[in-house]
């Protein structure tokens, strides 16, 4: 019996470039032993014949045999196969010459050939996964015979050109396929037989005379890097292409690591990993340089020098207040010395790292998710968005926003929330921080002064005073030490309906301490919960028990509050009511100042004198010409409720209202822009929020003092709520002694009206004081029973002499007063002494009456 030889060509994996071994099997007399050498379907192969023959059960199935072989560069691979039967897309044999895996049913990369088939042809494959590619294509019906014997021979070049050949009989000629170039693998480690077969041809395939040469691909490729991890602060994970020598990769020469102390390479079992050990451990969210040099892989390939960024990061949660934002720039426009694009500057006050990955910043409008970066304990980064960012990288370190959200230049709530959701900072800004009338314009940035303070509020803003406009990027202009010392105090009580509160503070507060316990209220309405529902931590909401009642004063009690830096508010009681709408004169214009001295501004002050709680929401107030209103400014968008006899200010500087005049009520004075107010005369009307006018007053300088030595800085008060607004008699100069002025406070020369019987004439007061800056004037006050009176009144002397006409032919009101500020008609003061006021007066019964009534003007 004949010897057949199978010669393969095995290679010792960590001696690169040995020479080829080879082992033999014997095929005769059925002494060829499968196991170990061949890995598969043992069970399902025999040897009959001196021949390798499949003896699969008699079902429908497939069976494969694989034996290791690196062969693949200069590799031939030659085989006897007989088939008998006629292939067919149930039947056909695969002879895998390379492949990755010894399992070949099932994923694998490597090259085979199918003889059978429907087209009945010897074809060369490559095959991706459980992908199959023909890459050459034989020569159809080849095999189409009853019984295939069929001697297959495949070359591929070291450049990766392969060629298959046949030979059908076998007659003893190969006959070419096909050539093809393909350099999709260049590694093998099986070589193997595949056959997928019916139930009847499951003995029907042999194989024999099997010879594979070759050689691994020669290594001249260095190892490189493939990837990296950072385990711990102590630890740093190396993964290479391929093997690497012991020798190279642990000397710790070759790898340099910024500020590592003692470093030590270990090289793991497989021998493609390289642990670094450091005595210096690694600071969390920092950056370092490690350099990789002189590594060899087993073929003496020497790898390139490389450079690693290392970072080391292990996540914080962010607590609030951890980054926060420290420069806000809403208005770019006048230019000063900032790129013309809107930013925010956020500021990592905390002492971790956090990776700002899926965190948003937002207006409440829109929302913008900031890209993967690091931030670092104390760094400054600039947020600007995407098509601004670079003008702005000159001036720091910058973040990339893709949806940045437009800043309102007059005003905006902005948050800054981690990648959860959960609220990291937020700011309530407005013009009236920037505390600059010129800079709040635009141009200029909008400043924190403390970073440790960032529950300051508006205190602890104000414009950048940095000659640019703004420091982007680095530490601020007005950076100071201003801790929050100041308790937080209720500003304003508003019912938002009859069973809830609306409490708004002078700052941020604490959500801890909104315990029930820390409210009450009178008459008692039990409380039922507590909560915010904005961001700014400013405004708390109780909802009641019980409804409340219109018309009725309720005093709300707060104690134990605490605001963000944990100051605690003295117990404090505020008042309110449910809210009404307003009626005509429900609210009238009280006092008003149109000529400020040199540097000051100019006020309106209005007054509650209903019984109603007034809500003044979207009221305007402007001028009025007769024919309507002009130049309307709007005063309050927030809520505010205005009590029975409140008093309330509007100016554009309440701060340098509150400086000049010291009687006024700093809580009463609000900022709002006022329309036109001329010095020599002019109009003020207040408007509700339907466009209805309250209350409207046409002034006139005239109606000052005649004593006063100048206009500039005084205001006119109104004497008489009840008495007619744009009655000039009911107007005239604030008391000297009270500062010229009175904004939000009772008015200086405010009188009550006599109290009348019948039809009478009084004067009050009898005796007063002409120019001595308070009660300086007398009312000549009078009631008739009807309207319609004609009245003739002068200031007569003791001789019956006129010094001061004081009506001529003027119609009068059924009651009301005029007035007599001691002056004669030349405009001197009257002097000291008895005077007597002749009132005559035609009433509209036909009927005269005369009054003559004492007045004294008293001396210094």
């Amino acid at each position: 019996m004949a010897t057949r030889i199978i010669l393969f060509t095995v290679f010792c994996f960590f001696l690169p470039g040995c020479c080829e071994a080879q082992f033999t099997d014997n095929f005769s007399d059925g002494d060829f032993t499968l196991n170990p050498t061949w890995e598969g379907d043992q069970s399902k192969f025999s040897i009959n014949s001196g021949r390798m023959r499949l003896a699969a059960p008699a079902v429908a199935g497939n069976s494969y045999l694989t034996t290791p072989s690196v062969a693949i560069h200069n590799g031939i691979w030659e085989i006897f196969l007989q088939l008998d039967f006629t292939p067919s897309s149930s039947n056909y044999a695969k002879i895998y010459l390379t492949s990755d895996q010894a399992n070949l049913t099932g994923p694998l990369n490597g090259y085979f050939v199918k003889a059978g088939n429907t087209s009945r042809e010897v074809s060369l494959y490559r095959q991706s996964g459980m992908n199959e590619t023909e890459i050459i294509d034989g020569l159809d019906d080849r095999l189409n015979v009853p019984i295939v014997k069929l001697r297959i021979r495949v070359t591929r070049s070291g450049s990766g050109d392969w060629q298959l050949f046949s030979d059908i009989g076998p007659s003893g000629a190969y006959l070419p396929e096909g050539s093809v170039t393909d350099q999709t693998y260049t590694t093998s480690s099986y070589f193997g037989v595949h056959c997928t077969y019916s139930a009847t041809r499951s003995d029907k395939f042999w194989f024999d005379d099997v010879v594979v040469s070759g050689t691994s691909v020669p290594d001249t490729t260095p190892p490189v890097i493939q990837s990296m991890t950072v385990p711990s602060a102590n630890e740093i994970n190396l993964y290479f292409s391929e093997l690497l020598e012991p020798q190279s990769a642990q000397q710790p020469e070759h790898f340099l690591l910024s500020n590592a102390g003692t470093l030590t390479p270990e090289l793991q079992i497989n021998q493609k990993i390289v642990v670094l050990k450091f005595s210096n451990p690694l600071t969390n969210g920092v950056t370092y340089d490690l350099k990789v040099f002189g590594v060899r892989d087993l073929a003496g390939n020497t790898m390139l020098t490389i450079n690693l960024n290392v970072l080391f990061f292990l996540p914080e949660p962010a607590g609030k207040k951890d980054v926060i934002f420290t420069e806000i720039f809403p208005d770019p426009s006048p230019q000063v010395g900032l790129p013309a694009a809107e930013f925010v500057e956020i500021y990592n006050r905390s002492r971790h790292p956090f990776d700002m990955s899926g965190w948003k910043f937002s207006d409440g409008n829109s929302v913008g998710e900031f890209s993967k970066q690091i931030i670092l304990p104390g760094e400054y980064w600039i947020v600007a968005s995407s098509s601004n960012r670079e003008l702005y990288t000159p001036f720091g370190k910058t973040l990339r926003l893709t949806n940045f959200p437009s800043l309102n230049n007059n005003g905006d709530v902005i948050t800054l929330r981690d990648a959860a959701g959960k609220l990291i900072d937020s700011v309530n800004y407005n013009l009236d921080w920037y505390q600059d009338i010129d800079k709040q314009e635009g141009g200029w940035t909008l400043e924190l002064i403390d970073p440790e303070n960032p529950c300051g509020g508006q205190d602890n803003w104000s414009a950048s005073e940095s000659t640019r406009g703004g420091t982007p990027g680095m530490q601020n202009s007005i950076l100071a030490n201003k801790p929050d010392l100041t308790e937080p105090r209720p500003i304003a009580v508003l019912p938002e309906s009859r069973s809830l509160l609306s409490i708004r503070f002078s700052e941020a507060l604490d959500p801890s301490s909104l315990a029930l316990e820390n409210f009450s209220l009178k008459p008692s309405i039990a409380f039922v919960r507590t909560f915010f529902k904005d961001i700014s931590l400013t405004v708390i909401h109780v909802e009641l028990e019980d409804t409340l009642r219109r018309r009725q004063t309720y005093s709300l009690e707060i104690s134990n509050v605490r605001d963000c830096s944990g100051n605690r508010a003295s117990i404090s009681s505020i008042e309110f009511g449910v809210p009404e709408r307003a009626d005509s004169l429900d609210i009238i214009v009280n006092e008003i100042l149109f000529n400020p001295s040199t540097g000051g501004v100019d006020f309106v002050e209005f007054r509650n004198v209903s019984l109603k709680f007034l809500q003044l929401r979207n009221w305007k107030i402007a001028n009025d010409d007769g024919e309507g209103v002009t130049g309307v400014k709007p005063i309050m968008s927030n809520n505010m409720l205005l009590p029975p006899n409140g008093y309330v200010v509007f100016t554009t500087d309440p701060i340098l209202v509150e400086l000049q005049y010291p009687n006024s009520i700093a809580v009463n004075l609000i900022k709002t822009p006022l329309p036109s107010l001329p010095d020599d005369g002019g109009s003020i009307a207040i408007v509700d929020d339907n466009g209805k006018i309250v209350d409207k007053l046409s002034y006139s300088s005239s109606w000052h003092s005649a004593f006063l030595k100048s206009e500039e800085g005084v205001s006119l008060e109104r004497i008489e709520s009840v008495a007619p607004t744009q009655d000039s008699h009911n107007w005239t100069s604030a008391s000297s002694r009270a500062g010229f002025a009175t904004p939000g406070y009772v008015n200086s020369q405010q009188r009550i009206g006599h109290e009348f019987g019948e039809v009478e004439v009084v004067v009050v007061p009898e005796i007063f004081e002409a120019g001595a800056g308070v009660n300086d004037f007398t009312e000549i006050q009078y009631r008739f029973d009807v309207g319609g009176a004609i009245a003739n009144v002068a200031i007569l002397n003791y001789q019956g002499t006129v010094l001061k006409t004081i009506s001529n032919n003027e119609i009068l009101g059924p009651s009301g007063f005029l007035r007599w500020d001691g002056d004669r008609d030349d405009g001197s003061k009257a002097p000291a002494g008895y005077y007597i006021v002749w009132f005559e007066v035609f009433l509209s019964n036909g009927t005269v009456q005369t009054f003559r009534r004492r007045v004294i003007v008293a001396s210094k």
